[in-house]
């Protein structure tokens, strides 16, 4: 679960309070490992910290991370603190990825991918080949449906059927 800035402020205050984990849970659906991450962050680089801008990371520095916690048995946790992560589940899914493909670092592209929206703004820039696909990816689909449909009536009339029987 994502949290505001000020709902992790507030949780951070209430640690720096003497309230433990258990108080904060009470208010907050946190793990006790994120919190204290969170904890641990925030006394390390401040408040500010929290203002930081998303960063990209290089291969390289992916590379680094991952050689620290693979090959010099160093903790998820201090290694995701030295760089300033977000969250340690950062670390783990570089170090996941890096052994899925072969030990090869992969840049992953950030967010979603659009799905191109044809309008008569863009509708010129658009390739007939990509014009074509589109066409007919809308025709499978009503193909697919209307395919459906007949299926289901089928279906109904030899129900239909057995019941008169």
């Amino acid at each position: 679960m994502k949290f505001s800035k000020n709902d992790k402020i507030n949780m951070y205050h209430m640690y720096q309070k003497g309230y433990g984990y258990s108080e904060v849970k009470k208010h907050y659906s946190i793990t006790r490992g994120n919190f204290y991450y969170l904890v641990r962050i925030l006394n390390r680089y401040g408040i500010s910290w929290l203002d930081r801008p998303r960063r990209k990371w290089t291969k390289q520095e992916k590379k680094k991370a991952i050689d620290r916690v693979l090959i010099n048995h160093e903790s998820y946790r201090d290694v995701a603190l030295d760089l300033g992560l977000s969250s340690v589940g950062m670390l783990t899914i570089w170090i996941r990825d890096y052994q899925k493909n072969g030990y090869n670092v992969i840049d992953k592209q950030i967010g979603r991918l659009r799905e191109k929206v044809i309008t008569k703004r863009n509708q010129k820039k658009i390739k007939p080949e990509e014009k074509k696909l589109k066409k007919l990816e809308k025709e499978l689909l009503y193909l697919r449906a209307e395919n459906a449909y007949l299926k289901a009536l089928r279906e109904l009339a030899i129900n239909d059927q057995k019941k008169r029987k």
